[in-house]
């Protein structure tokens, strides 16, 4: 008798743990949708609805172009300037828009966002100090 009660008890518990699960995921859906609807959306955020969109799409990108890791590779080349992040994020988005691999490098892509980068800052008249360490830093 107590076999069946523990049995259908954990049958139930396990029926409500995984609704309370679909539902905190649901919901957290429907916030990232709100969110984006109105224009408050994090990056975290928008990484989140594009890995969700990935398998429904059946888009699979092998390499990712990311801001922070371009600003990354650029600070091994530059001093840190405060437009720095700003006109790397620009040039990150026009090589997104503009890439097309040929079984190239993430790194090319990389180094043709801080060149654009370079080139924005020069227009705005800003200009980066590239970092003195004896290597030619395009290698």
């Amino acid at each position: 008798m107590f076999d069946i009660i523990r049995r259908t008890g954990g049958i139930i518990h396990a029926w409500l743990r995984d609704r309370c699960y679909r539902f905190r995921t649901r919901l957290a859906q429907w916030r990232r949708a709100w969110r984006y609807a109105t224009n408050r959306l994090s990056a975290d955020e928008a990484q989140r609805i594009m890995l969700d969109c990935r398998d429904p799409a059946g888009w699979h990108p092998l390499l990712v172009l990311s801001v922070e890791d371009t600003l990354e590779q650029a600070r091994e080349d530059l001093a840190d300037h405060p437009d720095l992040s700003r006109l790397i994020a620009d040039g990150c988005a026009r090589v997104g828009d503009k890439w097309e691999s040929y079984n190239d490098e993430l790194w090319e892509a990389r180094r043709w966002a801080i060149g654009l980068a370079k080139d924005y800052a020069a227009d705005e008249g800003i200009r980066f100090v590239p970092l003195e360490d004896g290597r030619d830093p395009a290698t």
